[in-house]
């Protein structure tokens, strides 16, 4: 508890907190806890089976890197869509905030990059539970990691950002503060009230895509997110919205 009793000092006092130096997954974790109303979150050091989007995997080194999971509650009659888009737009907040770094955008829907390098990762997964949806927000964010580490994505670190890195404690406890703020307004007011906001940091709009849909690839371009957080293309001589990345290739 040694390493983490700083970080605990500058979280809520309400929050049921877990700390390891090193564990397969912290997402795995929170998903794996008993039913419990409490925002909790899970921090780790190392994570050796890290999850990404669909089954892939989530690179890092020890202290190399911002590791931890949130679980919490909205209520049944929240659209979770543009939960991640949120969750990016916080991560950011804290970064320019404690930083003072310019240049980040958000490719939808939950990655954030500088410079078409990855610089964060967003994760979530969702448990309907009673009369509430469990959702448990997995965050990645490269902090200083070595120059050998091997992922086949380009990325980039805090480090190769800014000459005044913050102690990885202290800007983990921002970071978590600014999503469970975000995650907050977000259960109160939707993704609409964010919408503003995105459009600042949307890394797609005005690209080509293409979808694969039935066996058949179309070329599309990006317009934008929906006030639901869906990504608004332009293809096959019409505006569709997209809720899955699964099937998008980017040109």
């Amino acid at each position: 508890m040694d390493y983490y009793s700083s970080l605990d000092s500058l979280l809520p006092s309400d929050i049921v907190c877990h700390y390891f130096d090193s564990i397969k997954s912290t997402n795995q974790f929170l998903s794996n806890r008993p039913f419990s109303n409490n925002i909790e979150l899970c921090v780790a050091r190392q994570q050796t089976q890290g999850k990404g989007q669909y089954g892939r995997t989530w690179q890092a080194q020890k202290d190399g890197s911002i590791l931890f999971s949130i679980r919490r509650g909205f209520s049944q009659n929240r659209n979770l869509n543009g939960l991640s888009l949120v969750v990016g737009l916080a991560i950011i907040k804290a970064l320019e905030d404690e930083l003072s770094i310019s240049g980040l955008s958000i490719k939808w829907p939950n990655d954030i990059y500088f410079e078409h390098k990855k610089l964060a990762g967003i994760l979530l997964e969702s448990q309907a539970r009673s009369n509430n949806q469990l959702v448990v927000i997995g965050v990645g964010v490269n902090y200083a990691l070595n120059e050998d580490m091997v992922c086949e994505t380009p990325w980039v670190d805090l480090a190769a950002l800014t000459k005044m890195l913050p102690d990885i404690r202290n800007l983990t406890a921002s970071i978590v503060s600014h999503v469970l703020a975000s995650s907050q307004r977000f259960e109160l007011e939707g993704f609409t009230d964010f919408q503003m906001d995105w459009e600042r940091y949307d890394m797609l709009k005005g690209k080509r895509i293409s979808i694969e849909k039935e066996g058949n690839t179309f070329a599309a371009e990006v317009l934008g997110v929906s006030s639901q957080g869906a990504l608004k293309v332009f293809t096959q001589n019409k505006v569709e919205e997209l809720y899955s990345s699964r099937n998008i290739n980017y040109i």
